[in-house]
């Protein structure tokens, strides 16, 4: 009776033991797990913040505009750099496709196309060069995001007039965003740039919804005829952004 004694203490012990270091391991993976989704949060972060910010310089310039029916840029006889308003819309399109470009590299990263983010991040940017919705050609704007690079990294805004002087083929890809500045009498081109605002709108409130580093800006509705209601309502965040459940927000009333 005696050894069946000490034989159910030691058992009893060693079960103690055992379901302690499991506890304790247990608590050092879920410690380790954490760690390692915060890190990967913050590389996520990191990574799309630059591209955060000149959505948010683009988003900021085109509501001004927009603001104005555009006529701060409408109606020039001639379209170019030398310009200082058409310079400035024309350095931000380019700073945003850069930022993509550069971002384009980096998603080989698999912290980027694992979260949530990233896959939202993406499912913004092939909205926004969707057919129907794209200002210009794909090839065009990634030429135009290039010509804004260097060492890897977005020109600031004096370093990209300076070198589209001395690049002759920086015009050849300027063409067609240049063309949609020239037709921005026509209510159909305004309307599509209004349409491609309120995805670069509603990307900077998905993406950054505490504005950390973007603005809070108020949508404009008003701005916007029946018809891109539709397209934005069914097409837009029917389609591409569904996860955007507050797209009222953009569009107002479809009335």
């Amino acid at each position: 009776m005696a050894d069946q004694s000490w034989l159910s203490l030691f058992a009893v012990a060693v079960g103690g033991a055992s379901s302690f270091a499991a506890i304790e391991f247990v608590y050092k993976e879920l410690k380790d797990w954490r760690k390692q989704k915060r890190e990967r949060s913050r590389t996520v972060d990191v990574n799309l913040e630059p591209l955060l910010r000149a959505t948010d310089e683009l988003a900021g310039k085109i509501r001004s505009l927009a603001e104005r029916d555009f006529l701060p840029i409408r109606g020039r006889e001639n379209y170019s750099l030398i310009d200082t308003d058409v310079a400035s819309i024309v350095y931000l399109f380019v700073q945003f496709w850069a930022e993509v470009e550069i971002l384009r590299i980096r998603s080989l990263s698999a912290d980027i196309v694992s979260s949530e983010k990233g896959k939202q991040t993406q499912a913004f940017l092939n909205c926004l060069q969707s057919r129907r919705l794209r200002l210009i050609d794909r090839i065009s704007q990634r030429a135009l995001g290039e010509t804004a690079l260097l060492n890897g990294k977005t020109m600031n805004f004096v370093e990209f007039i300076r070198s589209t002087q001395s690049d002759p083929l920086v015009d050849r890809w300027q063409g067609p965003l240049f063309g949609v500045l020239a037709n921005l009498d026509q209510p159909e081109v305004r309307q599509r740039l209004l349409q491609f605002y309120v995805v670069l709108h509603s990307m900077i409130d998905t993406l950054d919804p505490k504005h950390l580093v973007t603005r809070d800006r108020p949508s404009i509705p008003n701005k916007l005829n029946l018809d891109s209601k539709k397209s934005l309502n069914y097409r837009v965040f029917g389609v591409y952004l569904k996860f955007v459940t507050n797209h009222s927000k953009y569009i107002g009333p479809l009335n």
